[in-house]
């Protein structure tokens, strides 16, 4: 793994071959603890069963398979969620203005004095009626002097820490299970940048990743397992500058449990340092399915004989589920191709959402 805190690392990774994905991934958990959301802009959707039947032929670009995916929960409720696979021609990224847009959804970056200001735009209308128009801000410190930075020619992915913890206001709009309804956010979030230049069941079995804000700092981990290696990293993070607090050297998982599609996971995760503690309980599932499960997870951490506890985002990725064609009606149910007639359940409010 190629691990960075560069902002100024984050245009589209140029050629990648096939089989290669990048994503630029935004989340955040609101101030009250009753919202949150991930967003992911996509080009080369690792999860589209037409980018994998292409990529099993040898014959596609990344480049042709751009998505966004974008889930509002509210607790551990999905009220609003979308997944759409867009046309190449539907990806823009202006080097000039430090600007993607992906059909009609868009991030830019700015930088004001030592501030990185991320803005999202979002506004869509499903097939089923359900509809979001949403404007958000991401808004943290650049991190001028990395302190994590990890190189390795070897490696095929490459992960970008850009905003480990960061401000994040706006307003969403959302038609969703509940109904309209209008937040206004409040909340602190997390922005990250990934390259993958190989399918990922090739680069790795299984994979962990979760981050926590505490009140000073904010935990990032990750456990990756390969076919003859268990590669890891943990860090306690300061939100005042961006510098390592500290760095575990131990991870254990444990407390595996399958869900109702076999697949099997760790729900507890344990970090040691020399003199820290933090375990992490993958708790509620926000998205449960064949390959991928995202949990709101609750982080327990000793240090300095102090005990703290944190909310924040787990996830699970089994890449080998994602080529099996067993799962791909159930994908076909949730991710739409913007370009082509919907799926029939797509046009329903009630079956889409049971697809949630």
């Amino acid at each position: 793994m190629n691990i960075s805190t560069d902002h100024l690392d984050e245009n589209p990774f140029p050629n990648k071959p096939p089989g290669g994905y990048e994503w630029w991934y935004f989340d955040a958990l609101s101030k009250d603890g009753n919202w949150s959301f991930v967003i992911i802009f996509y080009q080369g959707n690792p999860f589209s069963p037409q980018y994998i039947r292409n990529i099993e032929k040898n014959s596609t670009d990344p480049d042709e398979f751009p998505a966004v995916s974008i889930s509002i929960y509210n607790r551990n409720k999905t009220e609003f969620y979308s997944f759409v696979e867009y046309s190449a021609g539907d990806f823009n990224w202006n080097k000039e203005s430090d600007s993607c847009s992906v059909g009609p959804h868009s991030f830019s970056k700015s930088e004001n004095d030592s501030k990185l200001v991320y803005s999202l735009g979002l506004n869509d209308v499903l097939p089923s009626g359900h509809s979001i128009n949403a404007e958000l801000e991401f808004n943290s410190s650049i991190i001028t002097e990395p302190s994590i930075d990890s190189k390795n020619p070897n490696e095929h992915h490459f992960w970008n820490l850009i905003q480990p913890k960061a401000k994040v206001s706006g307003t969403i709009e959302i038609k969703g299970k509940s109904g309209f309804q209008k937040i206004e956010f409040i909340g602190s979030g997390y922005h990250d940048h990934n390259v993958g230049l190989e399918p990922m069941k090739q680069d790795f079995k299984d994979w962990y990743w979760g981050r926590y804000h505490f009140e000073n700092s904010t935990l990032i981990y990750y456990v990756m397992n390969r076919v003859n290696e268990k590669q890891y990293k943990a860090w306690l993070i300061s939100n005042e500058n961006g510098e390592v607090i500290d760095e575990f050297s131990s991870v254990d998982t444990e407390g595996f449990l399958r869900n109702m599609f076999g697949l099997r996971s760790a729900r507890k995760i344990t970090l040691k340092s020399k003199d820290n503690e933090v375990t992490v309980q993958a708790a509620l599932p926000l998205d449960d399915g064949p390959f991928y499960q995202r949990f709101l997870g609750q982080a327990i951490m000793h240090k300095d004989g102090k005990v703290s506890v944190s909310e924040g985002i787990s996830e699970y990725i089994y890449p080998d589920n994602i080529y099996s064609q067993k799962f791909w009606p159930a994908v076909k149910m949730r991710l739409r191709f913007a370009n082509k007639k919907p799926h029939w359940v797509q046009r329903f409010k009630m079956f889409y959402e049971w697809t949630w």
